[in-house]
């Protein structure tokens, strides 16, 4: 029993003396297409109308001190090609320890627009915070093999605890549909959509000891094409992060049968698929479920199952997501251009919600 304590112990004591140097990952989520505004600046508002999201994810649940994220966002389309998007998320590790919290703006341009394909831009700004209560860090020379916590440590206690900085990033995304001739008129069979995102452009200090470390780059790349068969959507999807000398890839694949949906995902730390590099499988399920005429809910919960070493101690992980849709609503009804509107991308109706 000490000995599992220890082992939990320790790997808490890891985490975090990683993450006070600025080494570490940002948070991520296993249902990456639930919110994909937190990847990518370039989707903000790539539906047609708003979108509200809010997303929540419990890491490592039987180890001592959580860690759980919280993303929400909001997002509108506007006339004449243009978008908005408002989010906030805090990360929490260690029951206070050490938490990051952000808010930050996006705006979204399509350059290239039609009814079957659109390419559009997007860029982010805000502000971080990140605050650590010293008093609650546990050190490596504070443990004992036996008896486990019991040693006064070393470790001097600086007389601040936040860190406050701008963070900036930018993307591109490119979504599009294809029509498929069959008898008695068109049927829509595929939708796809791809993109790239940097973050945390400018490298801002993060540290709270130094002042020599920088936050480093993330780059995403990430996409997802949906197939139409026999009235199931078949919608396979990856996404790949690298930040620093870390990097993650998720693949997988989403089976909708209207209204629900079950998926099995795989995330590797490497997009080679190397068998030394596994970490999780990922089940998801979740519902679509329509509301009124313009207005759809949807509601998602995935659990990991992690398969690296860490398996005897962290067993998996939880997540949640609510998503409203307001469809074929736009900001600034006023002011639109009718040459734009006839131009349009159009979701096709197959695909609505899980596109």
């Amino acid at each position: 029993m000490m000995k599992k304590y220890t082992l939990q112990l320790s790997l808490f004591v890891c985490l975090l003396i990683t993450t006070t140097n600025l080494r570490a990952q940002d948070a991520n989520f296993s249902m990456f297409y639930n919110n994909p505004t937190y990847y990518n600046p370039g989707m903000t508002a790539i539906g047609n109308g708003f979108t509200f999201r809010t997303n929540a994810r419990s890491l490592w649940t039987p180890i001592p001190s959580k860690f759980n994220t919280v993303s929400v966002s909001l997002e509108a389309e506007a006339v004449n090609k243009i978008g908005f998007g408002l989010q906030a998320y805090s990360d929490v590790a260690g029951e206070g320890s050490l938490r990051t919290t952000g808010a930050n703006l996006a705006y979204m341009y399509r350059p290239l627009e039609s009814k079957n394909a659109l390419l559009q831009i997007g860029f982010s700004g805000g502000l971080v915070n990140k605050y650590i209560d010293w008093s609650k860090l546990t050190f490596s020379d504070q443990l004992d093999e036996v008896h486990g916590n019991v040693r006064e440590s070393a470790f001097s206690n600086p007389n601040f605890r936040n860190v406050s900085y701008a963070d900036f990033a930018a993307g591109l995304a490119f979504k599009f549909n294809r029509q498929k001739k069959k008898s008695g008129g068109l049927k829509r069979k595929i939708t796809g959509t791809f993109g790239a995102g940097f973050h945390h452009l400018t490298q801002p200090k993060d540290a709270f000891l130094g002042d020599k470390e920088r936050l480093p780059i993330k780059s995403v790349g990430h996409g997802t094409i949906s197939f139409l068969i026999d009235n199931v959507i078949f919608s396979p999807a990856f996404i790949y992060e690298r930040q620093n000398q870390f990097q993650t890839f998720t693949i997988g694949m989403n089976v909708i049968k209207k209204p629900f949906y079950a998926g099995i995902w795989f995330r590797n730390r490497s997009y080679l698929l190397l068998p030394r590099r596994y970490d999780s499988f990922i089940m998801s399920v979740g519902a679509h479920i329509p509301h009124k005429k313009l207005t759809t809910y949807r509601i998602g919960y995935s659990f990991d199952m992690t398969i690296s070493r860490l398996k005897s101690a962290s067993i998996g992980t939880h997540e949640i997501s609510l998503i409203i849709d307001y469809d074929n609503r736009v900001l600034f009804q006023k002011m639109k251009n009718k040459k734009s509107l006839r131009n349009k991308y159009k979701c096709p109706e197959d695909f609505k919600g899980f596109d």
